[in-house]
Parts: structure tokens; C-alpha cells; sequence
């Protein structure tokens, strides 16, 4: 009876129609019906002649107590499970995954979980923008060269928040950005911002052809006081979760703005706009730069939108895990890769696990994000399952690749095992903990 599973798995519904009833009600050694497979793979055609034709067959539940319906819905065939459900349940199903959805808990991974309003309508007002640049409450977070000042003396958060006293005498010639307001400390002192702390980001970096001494005697200032301009990674991963946050939005805007300081277009200086949030060309209108015409004449910050999937293995037993050259010894982590243009995410996981694996994939299952601002990414975290096993790396990006059991995994969570997972802030070491330690699927 192999030949009638299989056409109902890949969707040959005249082959279905021309079977004879006994044949239709068959049952593999696993307790699947014909019905089974069309749900599993989620064969719409096949599954509304089978529910027309076969009522009967919608009841039956395999060796692992689902019913056709349920084998859909656990597999992301929504269409597929309403239609197959019986319409007494149909409520009741509503009413329970409502529920199911209202109590799932989203997950807030490392550099996101900020506690800043944006105040994003603040943007276009310059009198408050103004206002909240000079109270005295406001913080600057400081850069030169893209590094974040550090006080490395302060344990708590690890950076240093200037106050508006410190930055005032330097002539602002480099990237200021409004971040927002933590509203959870509001102020009625004398020249406090009402609303709460603002938060700005400021570029002070020296440029070496014109040697702003106001600059240069800045630094200089910084350096007496111990304080120290350093690379985000891996002091980044020492600090509090809030400051990470604020951390992240800043850099990866300060970021934009050192790479986007001409027109695109023509080559002149832009202007900047909205506190930072947008940049025009400083040509005249009238000049023939084309970035003054339609919808592009404006340039808003870059975020790029990266996918980053654990694929599980058909059956649902292992994970499958790649390295790159430059990675510490031992360390592999998921397959991850750049959105490309004119594709949806769940088809950027697809790729990607091709072109680097070889490996074909259905099931795509969104986890959560993660701001990566190393320069301005944003990782759509993603569990995949795979239909075939054989790895090839098609675009040699990966060294290896490999299915990892899941004792393989549970040992290196432990930091014992055959090969070491990224650090635990990062959105892939998340991935594979939540695969390493739920209930997994039973094999299909």
C-alpha cells in the first residue's frame, strides 16, 4: 500500500479518486491513513475529496493518538486543519488556541527589552528636542570610531552616561541622535525634562585632518577620569540587559550615520532631519539629483533583516548544525543568512539551508528576534523541519555541517560536550535550547 501514502503525500489526486474504498481506509504499519499523509503534508485537494468522500477517515487517530487535523495543525497547515475538523469541535479548537496563544510568553532575547519610550513624535519638534538636549537629566551615550565610552569601574552597567555639562563645550560636529525617555523616573526639579531621563547618542570621534582641539581636549578629559572607548564585543555581553538595549539602538544608529554622510545620488553632504531618524540631500531642489523626485528622496536607518534557523532532522532526533573557519575550534551554531530582495523570511530560511546544506526544508516555525548592532542587523530566529538528510554545502561558506543527537546537545549546553555552542545571549544559543529542552515531536 506504499504507492497510495505516497501519493497523497505529494498531492496525485487523480491517482487518489481511481483507488478502490477498501484501498482508501488502508493503515500503515504506524496507524496513518491515507488522510494522515495528505494533512502532514498539507495536500488541500486530496484532504477536501478524502473529507467529501471519507468522512469517516477524519476520526481516526494514528499510533500517536492524532487525528488527521491535529497531525495538520502541529505541522502549520492551518487551512488544511479547518477544514478537517469536525464541525462540533471547530468552537471548542477557536476557543482553545485563543487561550493557547493569549498564554504563550514572547521571548525577549539580548539587546532588545529597551526601557526608552522613542518619543518618535518628538522628532519633527525642535523646541523639545532642544529642551530635552539641554535638561539637566539627560544622558549621553559617547562614541569614537563606532566604540562606546566605558566606565569600567562602574560594575552595575558598565558604561558612561555624560551629562549635558560634560559635552557642552565640544562643538557637535559629529552624529547626535535623540534615543528617547525612560519614563520611569519623572522630575519636577528646575531644568530636569518632565518627562522622565532623555537619552541621546553622540559621536565625538577626532578627525584627524582637521584636529578639533575641542575634541582632542575631550578625549583627553575622558582619559583622566579612567574612562575608556572599547569594542562592544564582548564588553557588550557584561552589561545589564536595559543598557544592552540602549546600547544597540545607539550604535547601530551612530553606525548609519558614519556610513551615510553624502547623497547616494549626486555626492553632496546630506542634511540631517528628525533627530537623527533621516537624512535629505543638501542640493537644490531645483539641481537634478534624482533623490529629489518620488518616494526615495528621503534616506531612513538601515536595518538588515537576517534569518537564523535551527533544522531539525526528519526524525526529530537531531539538529543540524554548521561552523565557519573563523570561529573558535569546536564552536558550531545555526545556518543563518541575509534576506534577499523580493523574498518572504520563511523563503530566505529555505535558502539558506540549501545553499549552505543541501538540506530541504517545510515547516518553518518563527521563535523570536534579536538586534544584533554589529553593524545594524535584526536575526529572525526560526525552527525548521528538514525532508532529507544528506548535507552538501552548495556555496562553501560553511567549513562543516553536521546533525548533532540530542545528548550531543544537552552535553554542550552543559559545556561538556563534543563541540561548544555560541554564547548564551545570542539568539542561535536560544534556539537550540528551546529544541534541546521541550518536548520534541514524535517521529513522523
Amino acid at each position: 500500500m506504499t504507492n497510495i501514502f505516497e501519493a497523497a503525500a505529494s498531492g496525485d489526486l487523480d491517482y487518489i479518486k481511481n483507488q478502490p474504498q477498501a484501498t482508501l481506509k488502508s493503515r500503515n504499519d504506524r496507524g496513518w491513513t491515507v488522510l494522515h499523509f495528505a494533512a502532514r503534508y498539507g495536500q488541500l485537494d486530496i484532504a477536501t475529496y478524502l473529507r467529501d468522500n471519507h468522512g469517516e477517515l477524519l476520526t481516526v487517530v494514528n499510533g500517536d493518538g492524532k487525528t488527521p487535523a491535529q497531525l495538520a495543525q502541529f505541522w502549520g497547515y492551518d487551512q488544511v486543519a479547518q477544514l478537517l475538523s469536525p464541525p462540533q469541535q471547530e468552537q471548542q479548537q477557536s476557543k482553545e488556541q485563543l487561550s493557547s496563544l493569549s498564554k504563550q510568553v514572547n521571548h525577549v532575547n539580548f539587546f532588545a527589552g529597551s526601557p526608552l519610550n522613542r518619543y518618535g513624535w518628538y522628532r519633527t519638534e525642535q523646541d523639545h528636542l532642544n529642551r530635552l538636549m539641554h535638561a539637566t537629566n539627560a544622558r549621553f551615550l559617547l562614541f569614537s570610531k563606532l566604540d562606546p565610552l566605558f566606565d569600567k569601574n562602574d560594575k552595575k552597567t558598565g558604561l558612561y552616561w555624560a551629562d549635558v555639562e560634560k559635552i557642552k563645550a565640544a562643538s557637535l560636529e559629529g552624529a547626535l541622535v535623540f534615543l528617547g525617555i525612560d519614563e520611569r523616573f519623572v522630575s519636577d526639579k528646575e531644568g530636569d525634562a518632565k518627562e522622565g531621563i532623555p537619552y541621546w547618542a553622540l559621536d565625538i570621534t577626532v578627525n584627524e585632518k582637521d584636529n578639533n582641539m575641542t575634541l582632542v581636549q575631550l578625549h583627553q578629559d575622558l582619559e583622566k577620569e579612567g574612562l575608556e572607548f572599547s569594542s562592544p564585543l564582548p564588553l557588550g555581553f557584561q552589561l545589564d540587559r536595559e543598557s544592552a538595549a540602549i546600547l544597540a539602538q545607539a550604535r547601530a544608529m551612530v553606525d548609519w550615520h558614519t556610513r551615510n554622510k553624502f547623497c547616494p545620488a549626486c555626492g553632496n553632504p546630506v542634511k540631517i532631519k528628525e533627530a537623527g531618524y533621516k537624512m535629505t540631500c543638501s542640493s537644490n531642489e531645483t539641481s537634478q539629483c534624482i533623490s529629489h523626485n518620488g518616494i526615495h528622496n528621503f534616506a531612513y536607518p538601515r536595518t538588515d533583516a537576517v534569518v537564523i534557523v535551527c533544522i531539525v532532522h526528519p526524525t526529530a532526533d537531531k539538529i543540524l548544525l554548521g561552523r565557519q573557519k573563523r570561529w573558535p575550534a569546536r564552536m558550531f551554531s545555526c545556518i543563518a543568512g541575509f534576506v534577499e530582495p523580493g523574498e518572504s523570511i520563511e523563503e530566505a530560511v529555505r535558502r539558506e539551508a540549501l545553499e549552505e546544506t543541501g538540506i530541504h526544508v517545510d515547516h518553518v516555525a518563527y521563535h523570536s528576534t534579536q538586534p544584533w548592532p554589529f553593524p545594524n542587523s535584526l536575526m529572525f530566529g526560526f525552527i525548521a523541519s528538514a525532508t532529507n538528510e544528506q548535507v552538501k554545502m552548495e556555496d562553501k561558506e560553511l567549513e562543516s555541517a553536521r546533525w548533532f543527537s540530542r545528548s550531543d546537545v544537552l552535553g554542550a549546553l552543559k559545556g561538556d560536550g563534543i563541540f561548544t555552542l555560541p554564547p548564551k545571549l545570542a539568539i542561535a544559543h536560544q534556539l537550540i535550547l528551546t529544541w534541546a529542552t521541550s518536548t520534541q515531536p514524535a517521529k513522523m
